[in-house]
């Protein structure tokens, strides 16, 4: 009996620094466009990256923009053409032919905008 007292005992004192770590996790924002299945714009990548380039297409209903851009040392892309999720607000005012700066985030081949600004 004594050892399953002691037993009982270890696994409460063990188990509590897994329920503080699960607390310490911020929650994504609501209302944020979603890449499988979180927040474009709360990836997994950090820092934030930036880009310089040229919208080539947009899709509002689908929150894409496709963008030509230069290259991105730090992920050590080169310079290419990409779509980058959006939220529709974001693109509001752009058109196709727009020089634009880009600030997102990536995680494998997806990329989401976490701002655009017309140059």
């Amino acid at each position: 009996m004594k050892t399953l007292h002691c037993f009982t005992l270890s696994l409460l004192l063990l188990g509590q620094p897994v329920v503080a770590e699960d607390l310490l996790k911020p929650a994504p924002p609501a209302g944020t466009a979603q890449i499988d299945g979180g927040p474009a714009t709360e990836m997994v990548s950090e820092p934030v990256m930036r880009a310089t380039g040229t919208i080539e297409a947009l899709d509002l209903q689908r929150g894409l923009v496709s963008i030509a851009h230069g290259p991105v040392p730090a992920l050590k892309w080169p310079a290419s053409t990409m779509d980058f999720q959006a939220r529709r607000e974001q693109l509001e005012g752009l058109s196709v032919g727009d020089a634009v700066q880009i600030s997102f985030q990536s995680e494998g081949e997806q990329a989401a905008i976490v701002s655009i600004d017309k140059q």
